[in-house]
């Protein structure tokens, strides 16, 4: 679009997946800005100057995308016990194993809080958007869950299911 100077298709593509306001990052900023403690501005800017010797694709868009939370008003919050102990209903977890975002360590912590829950593992995968992305083991066991509140049989530490990771990208 853009080098053959015809951004037209760009900017379509952009306005079908646009809601017209900034909810989503005003909720993503709100979040990310209270749960723990900031770095100064001189250490954000030396960690993305780093960064950026290492992945120059993500280090500064994910510099500025943060950057609010440096002047963020709200304070941090306390962090709530989580404790699923007490849950009846099953819970099914889904994680990639190699998504920077959420590592799948969390989705391991996660799967150890609440007993009843079952964790579904993206091998290999990259994203957190991981369900209903058409890899049918993934989708089928979503689908189980959905109509009959079953999940995969819990075994030990790990993964419960292990699936083949959602596809990357075409570039």
């Amino acid at each position: 679009f853009i080098r053959r100077n015809r951004p037209g298709g760009l900017f379509a593509a952009y306005a079908r997946n646009n809601m017209g306001d900034d909810n989503m990052y005003a909720v993503y900023l709100a979040v990310q800005c209270t749960d723990g403690a900031w770095p100064t501005q001189q250490q954000m800017l030396a960690d993305a100057r780093v960064m950026h010797r290492r992945s120059p694709f993500m280090a500064w868009s994910n510099t500025w995308y943060n950057a609010p939370c440096l002047t963020w008003p709200a304070p941090i919050a306390p962090r709530a016990a989580v404790n699923g102990a007490g849950l009846s209903q099953n819970v099914l977890l889904i994680s990639e194993t190699l998504d920077a975002a959420t590592p799948f360590s969390g989705a391991l912590r996660a799967k150890q809080l609440f007993p009843t829950a079952s964790l579904i593992e993206g091998v290999g995968g990259t994203t957190h958007a991981g369900s209903l992305s058409g890899v049918a083991c993934v989708d089928k066991a979503i689908a189980t869950y959905l109509e009959s509140g079953a999940v995969p049989a819990r075994g030990g530490g790990g993964a419960d299911l292990r699936c083949p990771r959602i596809p990357p990208p075409t570039p």
